[in-house]
This record gives structure tokens, sequence and C-alpha cells, in this order.
């Protein structure tokens, strides 16, 4: 299993201040068409909400580099949304980002451009009050 990002615990407590419960951490994926073949991916929430919404969570901290954050988090989050598609799982996958990494990468036109291009689902988070300040787009 992957390691957590430093972020994953404050995360989690964002949610369930929200009032969402966590389904799984580290929720696990195969895809492959053969068992030589299969590949494992881990996705770091799966969430719920009393009403039956689900959605899946990958935390990214973007405390380096913007410009090389957004680079990896885009390519994580294709790669994640392919294989929900190829496995046929309809369930919302979002980016949780601080409120600081938010302002620093998707304020710029490159993460405008980024977000509207590849329709990157986001919730961002304050991790000192541990809230979540915004869902983009809005659920």
């Amino acid at each position: 299993m992957p390691a957590k990002d430093d972020h994953h615990d404050i995360v989690v407590r964002c949610l369930t201040n929200a009032g969402w419960t966590i389904l799984s951490e580290q929720e696990y994926l195969s895809i492959g068409t053969s068992p030589e073949t299969h590949r494992r991916l881990y996705i770091d929430i799966k969430a719920g909400l009393s009403d039956g919404l689900v959605i899946l969570i990958e935390v990214k901290s973007l405390a380096r580099s913007p410009v090389h954050q957004l680079m990896e988090l885009l390519g994580q989050y294709l790669v994640y949304r392919a294989a929900l598609e190829y496995l046929d799982i309809d369930i919302p996958l979002y980016i949780a980002v601080t409120q600081q990494g938010f302002e620093n990468a998707f304020h710029h036109v490159l993460g405008q451009q980024i977000m509207r291009q590849y329709e990157v689902q986001l919730v961002v988070y304050d991790p000192l009050l541990e809230e979540i300040r915004e869902w983009i787009p809005i659920l």
C-alpha cells in the first residue's frame, strides 16, 4: 500500500467535521485483462453522506513547486479517472488541496486552464481549522 500524504489525516478530519462518513481509506482498484497484467491503484479516501452520495478523494498538499505539483497531480488524476471509467465505476473523483495550495496553483492561468480542459474536481480545505472551504464544482 502506498504511503499516506502528509495531510491525509487532516483531510479525513475535515470531511468528518463536515458530516461525511469515511467509508474506506486507500480504496483499492485492480485493473488489467489478465492476472499478469493487473495493476493496483489506491485512491486515498472514499467518503459518503447520509443521502447516499459517495465520492473518492486523492489528497495532495502541493507543498513543492506549483508547476511540478500540477504535473504530478494531473497525471495521477487522469490515470485514476481512466481506471474508474474502464471499471465502470461511476463515483466522482476529487483532489483535496489546501487553501494555500489552491491559491498558489489554481489561481494561476495555467491552473485555471488545467481545471477547464481536464474538468478537475477539487475540494479545498483549511488544514489549521480542519474544515472544508470549497467544493469545485459545488456539490
